[in-house]
């Protein structure tokens, strides 16, 4: 961009022939507009001079024709006047000669000799690109542009957030399989657990945290300036005039500080401040948005990954130590095959420990020590002496099979006979119980139900005799109506009215009433009778302690075996080892994990990297679109 001073012109060579020529044109124009003027002068005297003389050459002849008729006296004083005149008019002839000298002698003094010794080129700055990023912006000198606020915002610790993103940009680098353990760190995670309110960063992590807070804390801590700046918008009339005429090389010409270039250096500072704190963070000639860009995406992956990785490195540990401790525990118990002794848990599963049913045939529960099964840590499954495999078997823990029911079934035997006199006497008196129990119950319910019949009864009488007196009252009003309505007295006569459709509807109601409550209480009276039954029946029950302080453990065992599916999340893991010590073990209470935590766990960090930066790109296209494309230091127009 050369720059140049007309429009119609290409460059600034066909300026300056056009000004050799405007200004040669102009004093040729000058020259022979004096000439002109002179000349004018000149034939306008000339013309007057012609006529004076002529008019000399007239009065002079009249003179001489008064000179000859003297002896008049009138023709005398016209001769003497013709005579001043002639004198006036030689006088005025002679003035007018002498101006034709002098217009001839201007005319040939006119200045002719125009010639160019020398011409030169000088610059105006008008206005200044200032180079922001990738692109720039042009400010102008001339105040033909008015002013806008912009709102600068600078980093406090330019450096400090330089040094954090480099390290960053290291660390994401490589990751170590081991963490050292050298500047471990504590943080809080009290918002996402309650249960576990603390954990401890290591080398890599900690330091990785630590440069994240620090890049996060020195972007929120920003000081933010309001400049004024008279920016030129791209595609205005005077953007295109600068595009058109100014230029960005003066060359050898001179400049001429015309305008205050100086009264926009502050601001113009910042600028360039912020474009060095770019230029520190750019890698490998990589501009300060493409590091930006890439150390966003880059820490999204490489947090995913470290996410991921040490989510499942720590299930596969915990998976595996519970494996360890599920095998270790699973020693204590027994298994038995659930196919081999299929009717033994099927039969004590349904064993009832009743004392009337069991006292004649009851067997202790015996598992066959040829249906044991052996674990094989290979397949991961349990194995059978005939080969047969299973990963459900039966399992009774060793201190009850071999300690608890040999003790339990030696002591029955020694006080067998004791025991008997005792069940008997039991017997004997929850007999005696029922019977008078079922008895008071049955003369409780025959009275009960007399009694509600009478008071049906009754209750239909007292309607009955409700109604009677109540068509009496009616009757009684309506004669006391009458007789103060009449002095009468046949007149005031009322006879009772027979309101028998009344009487049988009303009665019919109540009626009604009174089944449904009869109903309702026979319906009482029939739960009532079960409830008892059902609590006599519980209450003849008589429990075979011989059997169930044996070999009740056994049926919990195989009951527990048809809940498994019914175990909540938690126990689930633990029917591994046994069913009845999943069902029954004390857990601790569960971890208190808030919602923030699985929100945080189920993001996808890249894919919200992605979304940001398209979110910037959309974003800039406006602010990018009033940008110049061609960053430089000023612009100038020649003068």
């Amino acid at each position: 961009m050369e720059g140049k001073i007309f429009s119609e012109s290409y460059n600034l060579y066909q300026d300056q022939s056009r000004v050799l020529f405007d200004y040669y044109r102009e004093a040729a124009e000058r020259i022979v507009a004096e000439e002109e003027r002179y000349e004018k002068e000149i034939a306008i005297e000339k013309e007057r001079n012609v006529a004076l003389h002529l008019q000399i050459l007239k009065e002079t002849k009249n003179r001489t024709l008064y000179i000859v008729l003297f002896f008049l006296i009138i023709p005398i004083i016209l001769a003497f006047q013709t005579h001043a005149k002639i004198k006036a008019l030689r006088k005025e002839f002679e003035a007018s000669g002498q101006k034709i000298a002098e217009f001839q002698k201007l005319h040939d003094e006119i200045f002719r000799d125009y010639r160019i010794t020398k011409m030169g080129v000088g610059y105006v700055p008008v206005a200044a690109q200032v180079p922001f990023e990738d692109k720039s912006f042009i400010l102008d000198y001339t105040g033909s542009v008015e002013t806008q606020d912009f709102n600068l915002q600078t980093l406090r610790q330019a450096d400090l957030f330089t040094d954090s993103v480099n390290t960053l940009y290291d660390l994401i680098q490589k990751a170590p399989v081991i963490e050292g353990s050298e500047d471990p760190e504590t943080v809080s995670t009290e918002d996402y657990s309650l249960s576990i309110q603390h954990v401890t960063y290591h080398d890599y992590l900690g330091r990785m945290d630590r440069a994240l807070r620090t890049s996060t804390y020195c972007l929120s801590d920003l000081e933010v300036t309001q400049v004024s700046l008279p920016v030129i918008m791209p595609g205005g009339s005077y953007h295109r005039f600068l595009n058109e005429h100014a230029t960005t090389q003066t060359g050898d010409a001179p400049v001429l500080p015309i305008y205050d270039s100086d009264q926009f250096r502050d601001e113009i500072e910042r600028f360039h401040a912020l474009n060095e704190m770019k230029r520190s963070l750019e890698k490998d000639k990589s501009h300060f948005e493409d590091v930006l860009r890439s150390l966003m995406v880059n820490m999204a992956n490489s947090v995913q990954a470290i996410t991921q990785v040490k989510i499942a490195s720590a299930n596969t540990l915990v998976d595996a130590s519970n494996k360890l401790l599920l095998r270790i525990l699973k020693s204590g118990y027994n298994h038995y095959s659930p196919h081999m002794e299929a009717e033994e848990i099927d039969r004590i599963r349904n064993e009832k420990f009743n004392y009337q049913d069991s006292i004649e045939g009851y067997t202790p529960f015996q598992l066959k020590q040829s249906s044991r099964l052996r674990f094989d840590p290979i397949s991961d499954c349990w194995v059978a002496e005939d080969g047969s495999k299973t990963n459900f078997p039966f399992g009774v823990h060793q201190l009850y099979e071999e300690i608890v029911a040999p003790i339990v079934q030696n002591l029955m035997q020694e006080t067998r006979i004791e025991r008997m006199r005792i069940y008997n006497n039991i017997k004997d008196q929850k007999t005696s119980y029922l019977n008078q129990w079922h008895q008071e119950t049955m003369d409780f319910y025959g009275r009960n139900r007399a009694e509600s019949n009478d008071l049906i009864n009754i209750m239909r009488s007292t309607l009955s005799e409700y109604i009677s007196s109540y068509n009496a009252m009616v009757a009684l009003k309506k004669t006391e109506d009458n007789l103060k309505a009449s002095t009468s007295v046949d007149a005031s006569l009322v006879e009772a009215d027979e309101n028998e459709a009344e009487v049988f509807a009303a009665f019919e109601a109540k009626s009604n009433d009174f089944k449904r409550v009869q109903e309702d209480f026979m319906e009482f009276m029939d739960r009532l009778k079960e409830d008892i039954d059902r609590r006599a029946e519980k209450f003849e029950y008589i429990e075979y302690y011989d059997a169930s302080l044996r070999d009740s453990i056994f049926r919990d065992y195989a009951s527990a075996t048809s809940r498994v599916a019914e175990l909540d999340e938690r126990r689930s893991p633990l029917a591994e080892i046994n069913p009845l010590f999943a069902e029954s073990v004390e857990l601790p209470p569960p971890p208190s994990v808030e919602d923030l935590t699985g929100e945080h766990l189920s993001l996808n960090l890249p894919v919200l990297a992605r979304q940001a930066l398209r979110e910037l790109d959309g974003g800039r296209v406006e602010e990018r679109a009033s940008l110049s494309d061609e960053p430089g230091d000023s612009l100038s127009e020649e003068e």
